[in-house]
């Protein structure tokens, strides 16, 4: 029975399916957990999997409220490590830690002040503001320098402000404008996301020029004097390897520029295999119980990922679905679909009447088929209402017969495969005219709407913080010269990771676009930092700078502040690395690039 096979029971027949409607707003997770003890209970033989959206949805829901109790507290035991080795001064330490958990509790607790539910997006914004909050290793980094020469714990202090107060300012301004740009969008809680990182960026800041240097005042001079052994740029062996890689560059600039060049054109190609592709259920590693019963199910069944097409008539046309014509059209846009590769199994009207024109010829093939008039039609229709329950037809009609709903089971969560079932469809339209109208619903639709909604808006906002970031460049350096040296690394960071992507057969999903904005933070933190602390340098000398004297500064800003860089992004990465073991993929994505 057509009507069976591939929705109910298998073609093997070795698998069947229960069909499972929940009401608005149940809990999927919590329907599967009951699902699965009862089965236990029960025994048996028989293996049992629980798919879908509800499932995977509210499944991932559940774990992300898991992760962000468990990864947040993870990264900061992290940082605080790294941190706690690289100035072996636990009080500063925890003073750091303080930093990033009050702008952590003060955003959080705003989120859910105002009303908003926890989304995976929102989600991650622990670990991004642990990671923004790194930004604080400059103020260190030139604390103990400065110590160093000013044997004075306050006059290094006022020092250090000075020096680094300019570019921690922009690079804070920059982030926060970075992801403010998501306020502009569409989509809810990308809009929250942004907002959220945005509002903790400024309250990092804050506490940087307060909290910071106050906590400085307590440390004993004793304890300083501990922490800064080996900060002299002489004798520093991180120093002198940075102030060795940028005389490199110095001496040869045109074998690194070539070279980028060469890393940054591969990286361009590679960002031309980028596919815009969202899929929930790939959210699970393979080995989960959501993804095992969702490729169990697609590979025994129609498909477990559904969507509709609703098939009406242009001019609102009474009953117009029972006429032959009609019927004979959507069976042609099923056989159609079904030709598609990820399409499993199509159910409509037309599948109703034709069993039911056969059964009541003493199931002779020869009547599988739309009969020839739309009183035929009627009476078949009428006659099944009246011995089953009306319910089984409203799933595929309308009452009034206006519209008829085309069911298409899809092998997979992928947006594409539905967009794909859309662009058949109106091929199908346009080489059959009709005056008939197909509009795609159901959840692999929204999927779809989703995808592109979201990503498309993560991609405009990208692009809008790019152009943003650059003024915001040109007006910290008064200069849109400098403005573009800053922005050199800030679009090739971008460009490499998004050339990895492409090149690792990466879909561009949601985990991935968030990438766009915390890269571009990460990025123009260095950038801000290196160039200001250079044209610093240069300004200090006080006379016309050449060659030798622009050598001489760029070694000096590798070697000094450019210890605090390596460190920031020595401990950003640290900040991201406790992603990596989580059991969802898109936070072990965004760790592995990040990292």
């Amino acid at each position: 029975n057509p009507m069976f096979v591939g929705r109910i029971i298998s073609q093997d027949g070795k698998t069947a399916a229960i069909y499972v409607p929940l009401e608005k707003g149940a809990n999927g997770k919590e329907i599967a957990d009951n699902i699965r003890e009862f089965v236990r209970q029960q025994g048996g033989p028989e293996n049992y999997y629980v798919a879908g959206d509800p499932v995977a949805r509210d499944t991932f829901g559940a774990e992300m409220f898991k992760l962000m109790a468990i990864f947040a507290p993870m990264a900061g035991l992290v940082m605080f490590a790294v941190r706690y080795l690289m100035f072996r001064d636990l009080f500063l330490s925890v003073a750091l830690m303080m930093d990033a958990m009050i702008a952590i509790v003060w955003s959080m607790g705003l989120l859910i002040g105002l009303g908003f539910p926890i989304h995976v997006m929102s989600s991650m914004a622990p670990v991004f503001l642990m990671a923004i909050a790194t930004d604080s290793i400059h103020i260190f980094n030139e604390f103990y320098f400065r110590y160093k020469e000013e044997r004075d714990k306050k006059a290094a202090i006022i020092k250090t402000m000075q020096a680094v107060g300019r570019p921690v300012r922009y690079t804070a301004l920059a982030t926060a404008a970075g992801f403010s740009v998501l306020l502009f969008m569409n989509i809810i809680p990308v809009k929250v996301f942004g907002g959220l990182v945005a509002f903790g960026t400024v309250i990092l800041r804050v506490l940087s020029f307060t909290f910071v240097p106050a906590m400085f005042t307590f440390v004993t001079a004793e304890s300083v004097e501990k922490a800064s052994q080996g900060e002299e740029i002489g004798t520093s062996r991180t120093s002198l390897f940075l102030g060795r890689l940028a005389g490199l560059g110095a001496h040869r600039p045109w074998t690194v520029v070539l070279t980028g060049l060469v890393f940054f054109a591969a990286a361009a190609a590679g960002t031309t295999r980028i596919v815009v592709n969202n899929n929930m259920v790939e959210w699970f590693k393979k080995s989960s119980e959501v993804r095992t019963a969702d490729r169990v199910m697609n590979k025994a069944l129609g498909g477990t990922s559904l969507g509709y097409l609703v098939v009406s008539s242009k001019e609102g046309e009474d009953e117009f679905i029972k006429t032959p014509q009609a019927l004979r059209h959507i069976e042609g846009l099923q056989r159609r679909l079904e030709n598609l590769p990820y399409v499993g199994k199509t159910t409509s009207v037309v599948d109703y009447v034709k069993r039911i024109n056969r059964v009541l010829h003493k199931d002779d093939q020869a009547y599988d088929r739309v009969p020839e008039s739309k009183e035929m039609v009627g009476q078949y229709l009428f006659l099944f209402s009246m011995s089953a329950k009306p319910s089984d037809l409203d799933n595929v009609v309308d009452p009034f017969f206006k519209q008829a709903n085309v069911w298409v089971q899809l092998k997979t969560w992928d947006a594409k495969a539905m967009r794909r079932v859309i662009e058949a469809a109106k091929e199908y339209q346009r080489e059959n005219p009709l005056a008939m109208e197909i509009k795609p619903a159901g959840i692999a639709y929204f999927n779809l709407v989703w995808n592109d909604e979201v990503l498309w808006d993560m991609i405009k906002g990208f692009l809008m913080a790019l152009v943003v970031i650059f003024v915001i460049l040109a007006v910290n350096f008064r200069s849109p010269k400098w403005a573009l040296v800053g922005y050199v690394p800030l679009l090739f960071t971008v460009i490499l990771i998004y050339g990895a992507v492409g090149f690792m057969g990466k879909d561009f999903d949601m985990p991935i676009s968030v990438l766009s904005c915390l890269s571009l933070g990460m990025a123009v933190d260095f950038s801000i930092h290196f160039i200001n602390r250079f044209r610093q340098r240069l300004e200090e000398g006080r006379t016309a700078p050449d060659p030798e004297s622009i050598e001489k500064a760029l070694v000096w800003t590798a070697a000094r502040p450019g210890k605090g860089i390596l460190r920031n992004a020595i401990l950003f990465a640290a900040a991201f690395s406790v992603m990596l073991f989580a059991p969802l993929t898109p936070y072990v994505t965004v760790g592995a690039f990040i990292v």
